[in-house]
């Protein structure tokens, strides 16, 4: 978790498609990708709308770091088009991750958020100390839910009521994957993680 290490640029299986650090110089594909109401009614109420230039050059500079966590671009060549992010809960909840994803709606339907979500489970379960990885999704939103069945993901239920989206009280979808052995004794106390897993920067997805 305390690792300061840059993350790895992962390919995804489809031309021209990967994960990769952040970059001072995405700030204007961010905000005209993420700027978008169809993309915005379905993440967490932190992420803004509208989505201002000024906002997007603070997440691409320290946002995306201050926000906790392992944030990647989701890139078609050279252009940040989305983002994806995987959060290692703590204490008590040490074996949990939550991930994230949104993509920007022009490249919706090309698989890419199914690749994007299979990345970071892969990531995740590559920690032995990880043995549930979770997707909270705003009820309604079919497409992500579909991404998180694809990669595995079972609907472990609903949260009534759980949520704020622009003002009004939501439910929300809770999706899980397990490891399929789980590995009790590596387990890490709270301050001793080795992995560096954190905050997702995605919120609800897309």
């Amino acid at each position: 978790m305390a690792s300061t290490d840059p993350l790895p640029t992962i390919a995804l299986g489809l031309p021209g498609w990967c994960l990769r650090a952040w970059r001072v110089g995405d700030a204007p594909s961010l905000s005209k990708h993420a700027d978008n109401v169809n993309v915005w009614r379905w993440m967490s109420d932190r992420f803004p709308h509208p989505y201002t230039l000024q906002i997007a050059e603070y997440w691409v500079t320290r946002g995306h770091i201050d926000f906790g966590g392992d944030n990647w671009a989701i890139a078609f060549g050279d252009e940040a088009v989305g983002g994806c992010g995987i959060h290692r809960e703590d204490g008590p909840f040490r074996c949990n991750a939550e991930v994230g994803w949104w993509l920007g709606e022009q490249h919706w339907g090309q698989g890419v958020a199914t690749r994007a979500a299979a990345a970071l489970v892969e990531r995740g379960f590559a920690d032995l100390t990880i043995t549930r990885i979770h997707a909270p999704i705003h009820a309604g939103n079919q497409r992500s839910a579909r991404v998180a069945e694809r990669n595995g993901f079972v609907l472990e239920g609903v949260q009534p009521q759980s949520a704020i989206k622009d003002g009004q009280v939501i439910d929300r979808w809770v999706y899980g994957r397990y490891r399929d052995n789980p590995q009790l004794a590596p387990l890490a106390s709270p301050e001793g993680s080795s992995g560096r897993l954190g905050r997702p920067g995605a919120g609800p997805r897309t």
